[in-house]
């Protein structure tokens, strides 16, 4: 074989290859925009419930509550109740549970901070007290002053640093 011969023998292999090449590109191309913008998607609904609701399969979610050594904090609505009150009829409490609660598979989470274990105590029995037919499922993290450095510090809001100095 020739030096010419040789040399246009593997053309129409390479023109294939870089055929498929660009075709694979443009693919991946579509894929990646389609799988950013259902990401975006995704990110602007987490933002909006991701800082009081935490999801999980199976359609079910825990709604975050954290307890203070004398008071709750409800972080959907961002109102405080003192350990007092907890319990009183019609309260933000009651009423918050009783939303989450008529919901199948929904749970309050409460977030103990240090020293507020009798807090959570007192709203998981004004649960159980209020709600004596239901069947409810309640969920716990103990944030302690290790878990809270583990977090950026400016991740924390204001009254979580309040509690924590005092």
């Amino acid at each position: 074989m020739s030096d010419e011969e040789s040399s246009t023998s593997g053309t129409p292999m390479i023109e294939i290859f870089g055929g498929i090449f660009a075709l694979m590109l443009v693919l991946f191309l579509i894929i990646n925009l389609l799988s950013t913008s259902a990401l975006v998607e995704h990110l602007e609904t987490a933002s909006e419930e991701g800082l009081y609701r935490v999801g999980w399969g199976a359609n079910g979610a825990g709604f975050v509550v954290i307890t203070f050594p004398h008071e709750l904090r409800i972080v959907e609505s961002g109102e405080t109740v003192s350990a007092d009150a907890i319990c009183q009829p019609g309260g933000a409490f009651v009423r918050y549970a009783r939303k989450i609660y008529q919901t199948e598979r929904q749970q309050i989470i409460f977030a103990i901070l240090e020293d507020s274990v009798s807090t959570m105590a007192k709203a998981r029995n004004c649960l159980r007290t209020s709600m004596p037919n239901q069947v409810l499922s309640i969920g716990w993290i103990i944030a302690n002053n290790e878990l809270l450095k583990s977090v950026s510090l400016n991740d924390i809001p204001p009254f979580i640093k309040k509690a924590l100095e005092n």
